[in-house]
């Protein structure tokens, strides 16, 4: 079996150490173009990274209507495209090899079709996620599915789930090549299904007026990136881990801070006070709440308050 896989980002870096490590032919690897930033630094993109490390031929393109990319990749014959963390395929591509193009995904479709899956799905409190591999249509996330797998989300944040389900993800796939190849029948999407569009910006800002619950499945959504946050004295501050507070004792009006014996950090929501573990100022470090207390001492003033712009 020759592939040629497709991917940008670390979410398919288990995949292809699993296939490369098989008898399957990795062809070739199609990530986009280097990033440019300022005059010298030069971001690749982490399958461009890994293939240059395990020596597979790299295809770099962004525009995917070019006629030299499209009979680049028909040259190389493959048998299978594999597509992770990439972008949607025209029908022009997806429909070059035999086999078709498979595509894996992180949720349980059809639930959370679209660009941001297991960050909408730790929003909105599920219990459950998952990885599906399908068979990419002209739809988005519409294809028919060939084998999915399940995770308990519990109280794992997004940087936890995607490795998690990135891991769960490369045994998919591989699993999935064989039922393809076994021609075994794939499963049509039925069902209610979700969208999960992509994050937008204002999205991650903390609203102090929500349940305790609500505030920290946004804080588990956006952690490690791009980072819930909230303003403090006209500074913006970045929250990255927090915990409910079941303190009876302590009743706080939403974002009102109270410190605890100068080592908790309580901010108060429209039900229980909510306790942060991990938390950044702009321009400075992760620290701890206490480190935050002890070291920004003139703009955390007690009974301050946390704010929405």
């Amino acid at each position: 079996m020759k592939i040629i896989f497709f991917g940008n980002t670390s979410f398919g870096l288990p995949t292809l150490e699993k296939l490369n490590k098989s008898e399957i032919k990795i062809m070739a690897a199609v990530t986009n173009n280097d990033l440019h930033k300022g005059r010298k630094k030069i971001i690749k993109t982490p399958v461009k990274s890994w293939a240059e490390q395990n020596s597979i031929k790299l295809i770099q393109q962004n525009n995917l209507n070019d006629i030299h990319f499209i009979e680049n990749l028909k040259s190389l014959n493959a048998d299978f495209f594999i597509v992770i963390a990439y972008k949607i395929l025209p029908q022009h591509i997806f429909s070059i090899p035999k086999y078709g193009t498979m595509n894996l995904h992180g949720s349980l479709l059809p639930k959370y079709r679209g660009a941001a899956p297991i960050q909408r799905s730790i929003l909105n409190g599920d219990k459950v996620t998952g990885v599906s591999t399908f068979i990419i249509d002209k739809n988005i996330d519409t294809g028919n599915v060939i084998l999915q797998s399940k995770l308990s989300i519990g109280d794992k944040n997004f940087g936890q789930i995607h490795t998690e389900l990135s891991k769960i993800g490369a045994s998919l796939v591989l699993n999935s090549i064989n039922h393809i190849i076994q021609k075994k029948p794939l499963i049509e999407q039925e069902g209610a299904y979700t969208y999960a569009p992509k994050i937008k910006k204002d999205e991650t800002q903390i609203n102090w007026h929500l349940s305790s619950t609500n505030i920290i499945n946004l804080i588990r959504a956006f952690s490690p990136t791009p980072g819930a946050f909230s303003y403090l004295n006209d500074k913006r501050v970045r929250i990255y881990e927090a915990k409910k507070s079941f303190d009876s004792e302590i009743i706080l009006s939403p974002g009102q801070i109270s410190i605890i014996n100068k080592k908790k950090l309580l901010i108060g929501s429209i039900d229980f006070p909510i306790e942060i573990n991990q938390l950044q100022l702009e321009g400075k470090n992760i620290m701890d709440a206490a480190s935050f207390i002890n070291g920004y001492k003139n703009i955390l003033i007690n009974e301050s308050i946390f704010k929405r712009r």
